[in-house]
């Protein structure tokens, strides 16, 4: 039993390890996804666009509900069971997870050609295979960087994988353009060959976690949950997610690729990356592995409700008050935005990378709600409102038909988020008084829109003589961000008891919003 593994000392900690590596990561991934999208032809890129969103999907297929299942169970284990439970419990899901991907990548390799002729990809078949490898691998390294070790604190072993990972893909990808074998085909074998490394050392350093927890000893009054208590969060969860699906980024590519063509699915699919990029470092998302088992934690360890929504509501704002300024500074600049980090392959698409971006709204929420949902044994709420996704398609297919061309896969996704988040806000409120900042939320949005009505009515034609549209960019960033900030700083959005928690974590009065 540990009492102090999830302190607040332990997550200052564990936040500083999990930032530094997806600090380094996310420089690394930036540079190899700009970097790809001038090195592929644009088909090839799109292929790879397409590879890409049915790998994700097969994540999430081959799941099974067990990274909810970690996410929920293993804080209470490791604040209440004895370390050799704790190990168990652990190797038990990792092995059926290997089952899980393993069986599922055979499959798509008996079955996988249906899908390519669907697509009309048939040449790229071995490029397709070689992706089952990343599947299985990148699947795992995924789950045991992040449901296995996050609730375990072990923030700084996720982060050696991690940046292994992005760092083997970088020099291989170097190697491979010197000799000139870049092509869909050496970026799949690249990919494979980081996630095997990743996986390996990801495992190497999770069984010497094993071994230093097998002394801990149980909390005498604790008794272990049932298997059906295990599987109930697992089935529901998996099941919500599934129904998810039908409105996702991957799905939605696939249907790009097969009703509006390669070149759409680059565009896409570029797009949809940088969106992703940000979808992963806003706070929330960033520290989820972290923010995650805090609110397990908080609600099991004798804080109930009031803790469970403090805490909750605290990321949530923090999220959306990081997210909120760069939505401003993309309905300022998109076009050149896009058009600079694309090298110049696509221009005037900034307003659809605003609508991908304005789709984060409701996702930045998203993943703290079902938290929250798991947290006090409502699943099954997140299975109803995850079911609002079957009209999704429909709409997507009926938005296409009305030539809204690539608006409509961009609408469905922030459709189907707002969706989810209002039934489960509904159901959680009315029955165990989860209460949402509503008050908050407005003031960080209403200070990025007046901060965009400003950044649009300044006289910007004085940058014309900058030495280069990046410098433009980075001081219309400023411009805008600066506005920003002391909007914020006006409205308060978050309240005195809220800043003095920030404030706390870093011992200095920094956060004045």
């Amino acid at each position: 039993m540990s009492e102090n593994s999830y302190s607040c000392q332990a997550l200052k900690r564990g936040a500083w390890h999990y930032l530094t590596g997806k600090a380094a990561s996310a420089a690394i991934t930036f540079v190899v996804l700009l970097w790809l999208v001038r090195l592929l032809p644009l088909e090839q890129y799109g292929v790879y666009v397409a590879l890409i969103a049915a790998s994700e999907l097969a994540y999430a297929i081959g799941g099974l509900g067990l990274p909810w299942l970690a996410a929920r169970y293993l804080p209470e284990y490791r604040l209440k069971a004895s370390g050799i439970a704790l190990v168990r419990v652990c190797r038990q899901i990792l092995i059926l997870q290997a089952v899980a991907f393993s069986t599922l990548a055979g499959i798509l390799f008996v079955l996988g050609g249906h899908y390519l002729a669907w697509l009309d990809l048939q040449v790229y078949r071995s490029a397709a295979a070689i992706f089952l490898l990343v599947l299985v691998f990148e699947g795992l390294g995924r789950f045991v960087r992040e449901p296995l070790m996050g609730p375990l604190m072990r923030q700084g072993d996720a982060r050696i994988s991690l940046i292994a990972r992005q760092l083997l893909i970088l020099v291989f990808l170097v190697l491979f353009n010197s000799f000139g074998l870049v092509d869909v085909f050496g970026v799949a074998t690249i990919e494979a060959g980081a996630s095997i490394v990743s996986f390996g050392l990801g495992w190497w350093l999770l069984e010497r976690e094993f071994k230093a927890l097998k002394d801990e000893k149980a909390h005498p009054d604790w008794e272990e949950p049932t298997l059906r208590a295990h599987w109930g969060v697992a089935c529901r969860m998996y099941l919500a997610h599934l129904l998810t699906l039908t409105y996702s980024a991957q799905v939605l590519t696939n249907v790009v690729m097969r009703v509006l063509g390669t070149e759409a699915t680059a565009l896409f699919g570029f797009l949809r990356a940088l969106n992703d990029q940000v979808a992963r470092y806003l706070p929330a998302t960033l520290l989820f592995s972290l923010i995650r088992p805090k609110l397990v934690a908080s609600y099991v360890g004798g804080g109930g409700m009031v803790e469970l929504r403090r805490n909750a509501n605290l990321a949530g704002k923090l999220s959306l008050f990081a997210l909120a300024a760069l939505i401003a500074f993309v309905a300022l600049s998109g076009d050149a935005l896009v058009g600079v980090l694309s090298g110049g392959k696509f221009a005037d698409t900034g307003w659809l990378f605003l609508g991908f971006m304005a789709g984060l709204i409701p996702f930045s929420q998203r993943q703290l709600l079902e938290s929250v949902a798991v947290t006090i044994g409502r699943a099954s709420v997140c299975v109803w409102a995850s079911a609002s996704g079957l009209v999704m398609l429909p709409l997507v297919w009926v938005l296409i038909q009305a030539d809204f061309g690539l608006w409509a896969p961009v609408i469905a996704i922030g459709v189907g988020h707002l969706a989810f988040n209002s039934y489960v806000l509904f159901v959680i409120a009315r029955r165990d008084g989860y209460r949402a900042d509503w008050f908050g939320v407005m003031k960080i949005l209403g200070s990025a829109a007046l901060a965009y009505l400003i950044g649009a009515g300044l006289p910007f034609e004085w940058l014309s003589n900058m030495p280069s549209k990046l410098s433009v960019l980075l001081v219309q960033a400023i411009l805008i961000v600066s506005t920003y900030l002391f909007l914020g700083w006006i409205f308060k959005p978050f309240s005195n008891e809220e800043r003095e928690r920030i404030n706390g974590l870093f011992k200095k009065q920094v956060f004045i919003w």
